[in-house]
C-alpha cells in the first residue's frame, strides 16, 4: 500500500515544462536529414560538383603520367637519357679537322673493320642482317651456324619453307615473322633476280622484311659501297660526340654522308658501330679508355683516370 501511495504521489506531481534554452538545444540536436543520423550533413550540389571535379582532375593527371611513362618506354634507347644525364646532344659540333682526326685514329686502331655477323656470300649476309633486328650479332651467329650448312642459297631456303626453317632460328626473336620474310625473300630473289642479291637500293628495299638499314648494310659490307647504316649505336655516338647530330636515324645518316671524308666513308659504319658497342655504351660510356675522348664534345663524360691514348696495339720493342 505504501508503494501504491508513492506512485500516486508521483503521478500527482505536475510535469516539468522545458525552458526556452532547452527547447533550442533540443531542436539543434534533431536530425536535419536522413544522412545526419551518421553525424554528417547532406552535401549541397555545389559541394558535390567540387568533389567530382577534384576526382576527375586527379584521374586525368594520373592518366597523363601513365601515358608519359609509356611514351618514354616506347622511345628508342638511343633517344633516351644516357649516362645518367638527360643530355645526349653535345655542347657543339665537331669541326672538319676534328672529324678527320677521329677517323684517322679509328683507322690506326682497326685498319680493316667489318661486321661481327658471320657470312661468306651476299645472300648469307642478307639473311643474317634480316634476322638481326633487335638481336645481338652473337645470337644471330648461333642460328646461322646451324642454318647455313643446311641451306645457304635462295633455292635451298625456298625448298626448306617456313615450318622447316623455324627450328634452325628458334633462338631468334619474332621467329615466325622473320622466317616468313626470309622464305618470301628467297622466292622473290629467284623469280625477279635469278637467285642473286641485287646491287640496287630500290630492289633490295622491295624485298620482304628489308628496310633502308638492311639495304645499307648489304650495299656497304657485301658490295663495298659508301653507305651509312645508322643503328642505335651509330645514332648515339654521332649525337654524343658532335660528329653528326639529328633527331632521328635518317637525319643522322644524311649528316654523316655529308661530313665524313670520302677516304673513310666505306669503313665509317663499322668503326662507329664497334665504338658504340664496346666503348661509347648507352648507360655508362667508357670515356676513360676512349681513344677520341679529347675530340668528343659530350659534356657529361664518365669520370675516371684516363690511360694514355693508344690508337693501336702496343708493340714490343726489339732488344
Amino acid at each position: 500500500m505504501a508503494g501504491d501511495k508513492s506512485k500516486a504521489g508521483d503521478a500527482s506531481k505536475p510535469a516539468r515544462v522545458p525552458s526556452r534554452a532547452a527547447s533550442a538545444s533540443q531542436r539543434k540536436a534533431e536530425p536535419i536529414s536522413a544522412s545526419s543520423e551518421t553525424g554528417r550533413k547532406t552535401p549541397t550540389r555545389k559541394a558535390l560538383a567540387k568533389a567530382i571535379k577534384k576526382v576527375v582532375s586527379k584521374t586525368t593527371a594520373r592518366g597523363k603520367a601513365n601515358v608519359a611513362k609509356k611514351t618514354a618506354a616506347a622511345r628508342p634507347r638511343s633517344a633516351r637519357p644516357v649516362g645518367g644525364s638527360e643530355r645526349i646532344t653535345p655542347s657543339r659540333r665537331m669541326t672538319p679537322k676534328e672529324i678527320t682526326q677521329l677517323f684517322e685514329r679509328f683507322r690506326e686502331a682497326n685498319p680493316a673493320p667489318t661486321t661481327e655477323l658471320e657470312y661468306s656470300t651476299p645472300y648469307e649476309l642478307l639473311v643474317a642482317v634480316a634476322l638481326s633486328a633487335q638481336m645481338t650479332d652473337v645470337g644471330v651467329n648461333i642460328a646461322t651456324r646451324k642454318l647455313f650448312p643446311v641451306a645457304n642459297t635462295p633455292q635451298a631456303i625456298a625448298r626448306l619453307g617456313v615450318e622447316r626453317l623455324l627450328p634452325y632460328i628458334a633462338n631468334v626473336n619474332f621467329t615466325r615473322t622473320k622466317a616468313a620474310n626470309v622464305v618470301a625473300t628467297a622466292k622473290q630473289l629467284i623469280e625477279l633476280h635469278g637467285g642473286e642479291v641485287p646491287r640496287d637500293r630500290d630492289a633490295l628495299e622491295a624485298l620482304p622484311g628489308v628496310g633502308r638499314k638492311t639495304a645499307n648494310v648489304v650495299l656497304n659490307t657485301a658490295f663495298g659501297e659508301g653507305t651509312m647504316a645508322v643503328d642505335t649505336h651509330i645514332f648515339r655516338v654521332s649525337n654524343r660526340t658532335g660528329l653528326a647530330t639529328g633527331p632521328d636515324v635518317r637525319a643522322v645518316e644524311d649528316e654523316l654522308l655529308r661530313v665524313v671524308p670520302d677516304a673513310y666513308l666505306q669503313n665509317a659504319h663499322h668503326w662507329l658501330i664497334l665504338h658504340g658497342r664496346y666503348v661509347c655504351k648507352a648507360r655508362v660510356p667508357d670515356c676513360p679508355r676512349c681513344i677520341v675522348r679529347d675530340l668528343c664534345h659530350f659534356p657529361d663524360k664518365t669520370p675516371g683516370n684516363a690511360p694514355p691514348l693508344e690508337v693501336a696495339p702496343a708493340r714490343t720493342r726489339r732488344k
